[in-house]
């Protein structure tokens, strides 16, 4: 481990030594007591040893797998897994209307995403319906995803009913308690209340989840210069410390629960106290995050994902959103979130914009798989037969390697430069792109009985399904 890490991890021991880390249901402080940690009423305080034994017990890889085993994913490897965006609130339009999301949203992202190879892994909620009852929101949503994908899934999460709807929902469709128990079918996010806190909500599902053996994610979400110290290597302690101490109690709950050590940490912006999510600082923050997730052995979550601060599918999102895709994939990333759609930060998504970063997500894609270097490859002998005053384009040699090697975009332009008609192009070719996208879909086989079994659960929790 090089210097700086060590001088963070070093301070991230003391830091949860001295001031601990609170957690507000009364059962984390009773399972920390058992466990033999210090508690003081609702924070508890981690010995260096504590610590590091605890989050020893988590794997440093396992698999995540949806109703199709097909698709399952392998989190802790070298790839990263994109998910696309999730919970916004607003949907913008293709004719630039900003309203409120509603099913219908929800249903059209799905089928987008569920069809792209770019996206391995689904977003429970991609959208937050405002045509639903808010404590039905996710009966609503879960009921429509286990009919239009078959891929493993980011679930919300929230209160306790919540928090049951999601495990209980993932059991019927994936055929019960046993199967769950085999392979984790669900993953959720638990994002401290930094600084240095986890809220009841936050820490009851964390429990929840790693009881049921599921993947949970500990992930800040803290901004320098407010909710952490103005200084990257200070709000990188604090977020170092947050995210361990999740991670821990995931363990004390049930040893050997799938864990993704989260790093998003990222800035303020002081002049209008927003969060800053297309700043540079989020790219050092996934490149810092990568170093430290290695060092404890965890698959991570690393940057934000293709956020932007922009509030439109244009320049400053795509070089905002390349630039934080990127940043997390070389830091090493195992999983990215909020990785397509999204604008104006967290707040809302729009199919331009989703395949526009489905694009970049393909480019990061080829940028990361880098070369192979073989005899084959090098082509030696190819150019010992073409130079000097040869070509390569009629030569076997480039018939057989030129769609594996090269990236095929289906939105950039390549030719000559014309006079006239450049935007109006750009625009044709993205429309282009979302009817290909979305004519594409094809539902998955979902047998008929458990949609049956998820209808009547949820008849159960006074839910009647929306049908979009």
């Amino acid at each position: 481990m090089e210097q700086g890490e060590k001088q963070i991890h070093a301070a991230t021991m003391r830091i949860l030594g001295e001031k601990g880390m609170v957690f507000t249901l009364p059962e984390a402080a009773e399972l920390a007591k058992k466990h033999g940690l210090r508690v003081d009423g609702q924070t508890v305080y981690f010995t260096e040893r504590q610590l590091m034994d605890l989050v020893s017990l988590a794997p440093a890889r396992f698999v995540l797998s949806g109703v199709n085993p097909e698709k399952a994913v392998l989190v802790g490897n070298r790839e990263t897994h994109h998910i696309p965006g999730g919970a916004s609130q607003f949907f913008l339009q293709e004719d630039g209307t900003l309203r409120d999301a509603v099913m219908k949203d929800y249903a059209r992202l799905t089928k987008l995403f569920h069809n792209a190879t770019e996206i391995p892994i689904m977003a429970g909620m991609v959208v937050y319906p405002n045509d639903v009852k808010p404590e039905d929101a996710l009966g609503h949503v879960l009921f429509q995803l286990f009919q239009l994908t078959d891929k493993p899934f980011l679930s919300a999460a929230g209160d306790p009913r919540a928090t049951r709807l999601a495990l209980e929902m993932t059991t019927i469709a994936n055929g019960g308690k046993d199967e769950m128990e085999k392979i984790p079918r669900i993953m959720v996010v638990a994002n401290p209340l930094s600084p240095l806190k986890m809220d009841k909500n936050a820490t009851h599902f964390l429990m929840e989840f790693a009881k049921a053996g599921q993947v949970v994610c500990v992930a800040p979400c803290a901004m320098a210069g407010s909710t952490a110290p103005m200084t990257l290597a200070g709000a990188f302690v604090q977020t170092n410390a947050e995210t361990l101490a999740g991670i821990a109690l995931a363990q004390m709950v049930k040893p050997g629960a799938p864990s993704v050590y989260g790093f998003l940490t990222t800035v303020s912006d002081l002049k209008t106290g927003s969060i800053a999510t297309g700043a540079p600082e989020q790219a050092i923050s996934a490149y810092w995050g990568g170093k430290l997730a290695k060092f404890y052995n965890l698959p991570c979550r690393l940057g934000g994902g293709g956020l932007t601060d922009a509030d439109v599918n244009g320049v400053q999102s795509a070089y905002e959103s390349f630039m934080n895709l990127l940043a997390a994939s070389q830091a090493g990333s195992s999983i990215s979130f909020q990785a397509a759609g999204v604008l104006g930060a967290f707040n809302a998504m729009n199919m331009e914009k989703a395949v526009t970063d489905m694009e970049i997500i393909g480019m990061v894609n080829r940028i990361k798989a880098d070369i192979v270097i073989s005899a084959e490859t090098m082509a030696e002998d190819v150019i010992l037969k073409v130079a000097p005053d040869g070509q390569y384009l009629t030569q076997s040699h480039t018939v057989k390697h030129c769609r594996k090697e090269v990236f095929q975009p289906h939105l950039s332009y390549r030719g000559p430069m014309s006079r006239e008609g450049q935007r109006e192009g750009e625009q044709a070719r993205i429309k282009a792109e979302i009817a290909r996208r979305e004519a594409a879909y094809s539902p998955p086989d979902i047998p008929g009985s458990v949609v049956k079994d998820l209808k009547a659960y949820l008849a159960k929790e006074g839910i009647e399904p929306t049908v979009v």
